[in-house]
């Protein structure tokens, strides 16, 4: 068990005002048997009629609304948590929607070719094979910025050859469930990473096992678990709708420090 304190944030400058803003952000991490949450505290620039609600994968977030003019948009988060390294147990069968594609996560014949090839020297341990897999992504994939989007499909990234984390969690996500493993799309923070994360929880006996194919390794006390879902729609940190002709530029930091 280790203790970090922990801090993100984001700010949007816009070009020109935007107004009648309503957004959604899924920023509050939720205790669990692998982090514990001791205090968290949020805020939202500028001042918005806010409120908590859950979306239909238990995940918390924060609905609001501004309605006058403003130039920019910034909310962050900060706390302290004690992380374990242990996988994440349930007591209850996981979702059978776990095991179905997305329209993210479809495989189509490069995917599916792939998956094949890897099928003949895959461990039959289901552990082992997860490992196996997210290695098989790690390998496959270079990761680079500012080449895929938020709606790249995991054959699209698989055939190019590169993304960043959301690719790789979505490809691996694609050949899990081509192995009839339940897993998940996880969104979250990691320490030394700088902005948010992506990996992904396969389902193994009575728990789910994070897994993070960009590093090639199972998670650590170093990930923290923001929202949940089949995929990248499902667990995006931020929505949002506004009137205006205006561009945003955006800016994400995030710092994590292990405490004594």
């Amino acid at each position: 068990m280790k203790t970090v304190n922990f801090q993100y944030k984001t700010e949007l400058l816009f070009s020109s005002p935007a107004l009648n803003h309503s957004f959604l952000l899924r920023i509050l991490p939720q205790s669990d048997n692998r982090q514990y949450i001791k205090h968290s505290s949020w805020y939202i620039d500028p001042p918005a009629e806010v409120w908590k609600t859950k979306d239909g994968f238990g995940n918390e977030a924060l609905a609001g609304h501004i309605d006058a003019s403003h130039n920019h948009f910034h909310f962050g988060i900060l706390g302290i948590a004690d992380m374990s390294d242990e996988p994440y147990i349930i007591r209850s069968e996981p979702e059978r929607i776990l095991l179905y594609p997305t329209e993210l996560t479809k495989p189509g014949n490069g995917l599916t070719d792939f998956y094949n090839e890897l099928e003949h020297s895959a461990p039959s341990d289901i552990l082992q094979r997860v490992e196996y897999l997210s290695h098989a992504v790690h390998t496959r994939l270079h990761y680079e910025r500012g080449i895929t989007t938020n709606s790249t499909t995991a054959q699209q990234a698989f055939d190019i050859g590169t993304g960043v984390c959301q690719d790789y969690a979505h490809i691996l996500l694609a050949l899990l469930r081509l192995s009839g493993i339940p897993c998940r799309y996880v969104a979250g923070l990691a320490s030394d990473y700088g902005e948010t994360h992506a990996w992904v929880e396969a389902w193994i006996a009575d728990r789910y096992y994070g897994i993070d194919p960009t590093r090639d390794k199972l998670i650590d006390e170093g990930y923290i678990t923001i929202s949940r879902g089949r995929d990248f729609e499902d667990c995006s940190i931020e929505r949002g709708l506004f009137k205006g002709t205006c561009r945003g530029t955006q800016t994400i930091s995030l710092n994590m420090e292990f405490l004594q």
